[in-house]
Formats: C-alpha cells, structure tokens, sequence
C-alpha cells in the first residue's frame, strides 16, 4: 500500500515509523486530532506477518491484575466501537471471556480483586458451575473456580489493522510501506532516511514492535526488552459446534507459577474451521526479530498438550495448524509510553507483552497527545521509561 509520493522535498509534522495496530492506531488518532501533515512508514508490505499485529484474532477483555488497564480498557471498547462505526465494518464479536485456574492462583485472585474493585460485570464460578455451563467442552479440578465477563470477546486482528490504516488514509495520511529505516537524525526537525528516500518531520513516534529496541539504541536509548518468537497452536474440534464462537468464550488459565503451563490463553472457532486457538502464553524463544524463523526453537506443543489433556473435552491433542508470531517483553509486562529522555520530540511505544492489541486505540491516543504536547487523559507513572535502567553516548 502506497498513498504518497517517496520524494525527500516534503515535510510532515508528524511521522509514525511502524504500522502494527499501534502505529496504525496512533496514524489514525493523529489525523482524527489535529496532528497535521502525518506519515505512516512501515518496512514491510502492508499486512505484514512478520510481526505482532497479524492474524484472524485477538482476546479482548477488562479483566486484568492491575487496575489501570481496566480503567484504559472502559475507554477502548468505546473507541473500538467507534472505529468500527466510521470504517463500516465489524471487529469485534461478543463471545465472552472465561478466567479459571487454581483457587490458589494469585494472577487469578489479582484479576478477581481488579474486577471487584472497579465494579465490573462479571460472574464468580466455582469450578462444578463453570462445567455445567461448558459440559462438553471443559473440566475443572474440585480446586479450581473461574469468573466469566461477558464483555470479554474476540477483535478481528488484521482486519482492524486494515480498517485502522484504511481510515488513516481516509482522514488525509500518508501510508509508505516496502521502507525500512537505515538512520534516524535528531534534531529540531527529525530527518528519517529509509532504504527508498529521505523524510523530514518535526516529531517522530517510534512504534516499530520487534525492532524498536535495535532502533532505540541507535537513539542512545537501552529498552531492557527481549524480543521473542512464539507458536500460535490451532487444534482441531471433534464437535465445532461445541467450540463456535457463538457457543464457547476466550479463556485464560492461570495457573500456579511453578506448574509449566501457569498463562494458557485461547479463542473459540474462528479463524479456521473446526479449529480451536489454544496457545502458551509465556517462556517465549528470545530472538533476532530479523531472522525469527532461521533457527527453529523448542516447541510449546509439549506444554499446552497437557492442559488440552486435562482441562478440554473433544479437542484433539496434536495442533493441526502451527503459526509464528513476536512479543517484544518489558520485564514488568508493561509498555514504554514516553518521550525521549534527550529528544523529546522523539516518542515511544514499545514493549506491548503480547497485551496490547486490545489497547490500541487508547495507546494510539496516549502517543498522539504526547506528540502534540496535549494533556495525558491517564497517568502514565507505570509507562515511564526511567523506571528502567537507560543509557546516552556521551555524544549523540
């Protein structure tokens, strides 16, 4: 996708380097808020798979173990709901979200307590009461319960994107794809140079995924993230009624931390027929996110094969479909929202941790008001960049 000219002569007020669902995200908020002239540059083609935002599905929800999120989550739905209004297309299909897992679970007790506190809707399930609703899906130990929201759902995860990047352009952006960075030149006006040309702006937000560290870096900035490869495991339904989208939820399992499969995660059928998404959620493989598939790195199938085992009935055991995706991993799971500690007409986001899908909207809103010096509509303490560790050359 190409909406522009790649000539170096014209200068943006804004340019967004990367075109996952949070650069698009941000792209679109930046048009919809007065960001001026606004450039969408992405080194792949459009639609990419080689980083965080493809696919057919994501898990929406409130729930979480800290509060913040629920409070940014309330105000996403409303944004979703906006986007898929103005784009004229559905992105979100209401099929409810099923938390369980040991009564001992502290993640669990943490999203319980979150919920509780913030007056969600959401129903408290012993373990007996979550296999009556789920029969012949589900079966929960006597020790386990769960708690269903049934906000919880399902966003169409590339169509978003499209949808995103569709309206971006729409509103008056400029999208170049099939352009990767080769050198970023601070200053009052920011000179990007790209293996197709050269652009200039006077603010640049860097939602690039994978390859914001090794672009941070080049910047004197040292993000504490680790980029990983993860398998996305589809598993065929002997019965795909049972596990119709219309008929079974997104669920999380949480489980005790020493037990090898404590984050399972999955969506109903969606994407393929007859096939239920079943995925490990953490112990990612660290990788080069320029070579994620040169290497081969151990399988997750020997960790979320148990858990099939125990938990579900009528999946078979052996995933049909095996697919490739990157989570770029904060230590504390939390994304860097935040200006350049030198340059702060240079802004960040990075560091999703395979949860930020779902808060595109809200992301892209943060990072539009931090470019155009806006108030910030939430308290961005827990998405600083001095709580880690930063280094500067002495001469940038």
């Amino acid at each position: 996708m190409e909406s522009g000219s790649s000539s170096s002569s014209k200068e943006y007020d804004v340019i967004v380097l990367g075109a996952g669902v949070e650069g698009s995200s941000t792209a679109y908020n930046l048009t919809k808020n007065g960001g001026g002239r606004v450039l969408l540059l992405e080194q792949f083609s459009a639609l990419h798979t080689r980083g965080s935002s493809h696919g057919g599905s994501r898990i929406t929800r409130r729930a979480y173990t800290k509060a913040y999120y629920i409070k940014m989550m309330d105000e996403a739905y409303r944004m979703w709901d906006q986007i898929e209004r103005e784009g004229k297309t559905q992105l979100y299909l209401d099929t409810g979200l099923l938390m369980f897992g040991p009564k001992s679970s502290h993640c669990l007790q943490d999203a319980i307590r979150c919920l509780a506190e913030s007056g969600t809707p959401h129903n408290r399930l012993s373990a007996q009461q979550v296999m009556s609703k789920y029969p012949s899906q589900l079966y929960l130990p006597f020790n386990h319960e769960g708690v269903f929201e049934k906000d919880g759902g399902l966003l169409m995860a590339t169509k978003a994107v499209a949808t995103l990047q569709r309206l971006f352009i729409e509103n008056g952006g400029e999208f170049l794809d099939g352009h990767k960075v080769k050198e970023i030149t601070p200053g009052p006006i920011i000179r990007v140079t790209t293996d197709q040309g050269v652009f200039t702006a006077r603010r640049l937000i860097i939602t690039a995924g994978a390859w914001a560290p090794a672009i941070m870096a080049t910047l004197g900035v040292h993000l504490p993230f680790k980029v990983c490869r993860t398998e996305v495991l589809y598993w065929k339904a002997e019965e795909p009624k049972d596990f119709s989208w219309e008929n079974f939820p997104a669920f999380i399992c949480y489980t005790d931390s020493e037990d090898p499969y404590y984050h399972v995660y999955g969506l109903p059928i969606y994407e393929y027929p007859g096939l239920v998404k079943i995925c490990f959620h953490t112990n990612h493989n660290e990788v080069d996110p320029d070579a994620r598939d040169a290497l081969p790195g151990p399988s997750t199938t020997d960790l979320v094969r148990p858990f099939v085992q125990r938990h579900f009935k009528g999946v078979q055991t052996t995933p049909s479909i095996y697919e490739a995706c990157m989570y770029t991993e904060s230590p504390d799971e939390d994304p860097v929202l935040d200006r350049h500690p030198l340059y702060p007409n240079i802004i960040m986001g990075a560091g999703f941790s395979g949860h930020g899908f779902k808060l595109a909207p809200v992301v892209g809103k943060i990072l539009t008001e931090l470019a155009l010096d806006l108030p910030p509509s939430y308290d961005l303490a827990p998405f600083r960049l001095d709580r880690f560790t930063w280094q500067s050359p002495a001469k940038l």
